[in-house]
């Protein structure tokens, strides 16, 4: 694949093309699925693409393709460089990136061990034999499966940069779809790991079982205003949803929230956020960004202050401020930032004093899409959880409906753990943290 980077730059200045960058990424996956004791899928799939984004009189085209001969990449170079003659005149996107030659192997994310096709097999028809032979208000376990993912990504430009970087996943799970006289209630539990030996399927089952068992039985919570806490992944969907307020590009567009608060207080004086590449327990672990920069830990917001938005060096050209690196673009997409390892720092609260404390934790949600409204921060969402009192489970709870504003409930926080809990991609790490006087209208 790196052969492929200088064959396309060769022919890239043959067509008088001098600034550009490419990017190759190949992806193998190969996914088992089970369903009423039979596999309902085998499947083996590589894709790879290859990208070209190049600048001609301060213009901007790209271009990809997926055949990887010369012809055709000579075709994509032609594309984008006739497609860059429609683009605006932009003089602060530039192919600037120079002096890394990278090759990333990490042993970590690469471990030599790979299971035997029959094993993974066995697991993902065990998947739903364990929810079904374990509990008897199993009517269905109607998702299951193992998966085994590699990414390969190449990227290189004309002035000299070549980086590449390998990784590979295994992953595992599983529903528990629980009936019990005219009630049903269903729970879906996975987990992700680098070493197919450390997957827990266990607890997938069990997880999985737990919930839909005692949602079973759950009914709504009076309408009121409660103490929240958000189970990780769920925070880390919401979150996520809200991403933008950190983009210079959305800044540039005018949609981020926070376009004219940098240096001023967004949150409370509790919270810090940390997008952190290299943080050795996260899955998001690619050294360099999508320009052949490498990476680096940016703290974005620290003790609520507002430090920095996420540029490539386009966005930190036209604000006038400091490229911290997160350019983000695949083979078939424009120039952009992303997030990588997003981490709230842990805070100063212990996690036993919730002993003391009585919240609400919110596990699963609806209307992710259509119930939030990213620029206004407004949100109402359809959710089910538990009720806490003195460090035990007083009940669980569905069909409610919890009303807020994201933005809002940052600046009002009462509590922030001292231990981070990580997402299921674990790209996500989050201390406990309470939400105070949230509303939720229930019966």
């Amino acid at each position: 694949m790196k052969n492929m980077i200088d064959k396309t730059m060769e022919i890239a200045k043959s067509l008088g093309i001098n600034d550009l960058d490419v990017i190759i990424s190949a992806q193998n996956s190969f996914s088992l699925k089970a369903e009423k004791g039979d596999l309902s899928e085998y499947k083996k799939a590589n894709s790879h693409s290859l990208g070209v984004r190049v600048i001609v009189d301060q213009k901007v085209g790209t271009s990809f393709t997926e055949a990887l001969d010369e012809d055709s990449i000579k075709r994509t170079l032609e594309s984008a460089k006739k497609n860059s003659k429609y683009g605006k005149v932009n003089p602060h996107e530039k192919i600037t990136a120079k002096g890394v030659d990278l090759n990333d192997v990490n042993a970590k994310a690469n471990v030599e061990f790979r299971p035997e096709v029959e094993e993974m097999i066995d697991k993902a028809l065990y998947m739903e034999k364990g929810v079904l032979d374990k509990e008897p208000l199993a009517d269905n376990a109607p998702y299951n499966g193992v998966a085994e993912g590699e990414i390969h990504v190449v990227m290189g430009n004309s002035l000299g940069n070549r980086c590449e970087h390998k990784s590979r996943y295994y992953n595992c799970y599983t529903s528990a779809l629980l009936k019990k006289d005219d009630k049903n209630a269903m729970h879906f539990h996975s987990d992700l790991k680098r070493d197919y030996r450390d997957l827990d399927f266990e607890g997938c089952i069990d997880e999985s079982i737990e919930v839909a068992k005692h949602l079973l039985d759950a009914e709504q919570i009076k309408t009121g205003k409660y103490d929240v806490m958000f189970k990780t992944d769920l925070f880390q969907n919401i979150f996520d949803s809200y991403s933008m307020m950190f983009s210079a590009k959305a800044v540039i567009d005018k949609r981020s929230p926070w376009r004219d608060n940098l240096g001023e207080m967004v949150a409370s004086d509790k919270i810090t956020f940390i997008d952190n590449p290299l943080y050795k327990e996260g899955f998001s672990v690619t050294p360099f960004d999508s320009e052949g920069y490498l990476k680096q830990e940016n703290t974005l917001v620290k003790n609520g202050k507002l430090e920095q938005f996420i540029h490539n060096s386009a966005t930190a050209s036209e604000l006038g401020q400091e490229n911290n690196f997160c350019a983000s673009r695949s083979s078939k997409s424009p120039l952009g930032v992303g997030l990588s390892n997003f981490i709230i720092k842990e805070g100063t609260d212990s996690e036993e004093s919730l002993k003391a404390k009585e919240y609400v934790e919110i596990i699963k949600a609806q209307g992710l899409h259509s119930g939030i409204n990213a620029i206004s921060g407004d949100f109402s969402l359809g959710v089910s959880g538990r009720t806490w009192k003195n460090g035990k489970v007083t009940g669980y709870f569905k069909d409610v409906t919890v009303n807020g504003n994201f933005y809002e409930m940052l600046k009002s926080i009462s509590f922030v753990g001292d231990k981070l809990h990580h997402s299921d991609d674990k790209t996500f790490f989050t201390p406990k943290i309470i939400f105070p006087s949230l509303s939720i209208a229930g019966n």
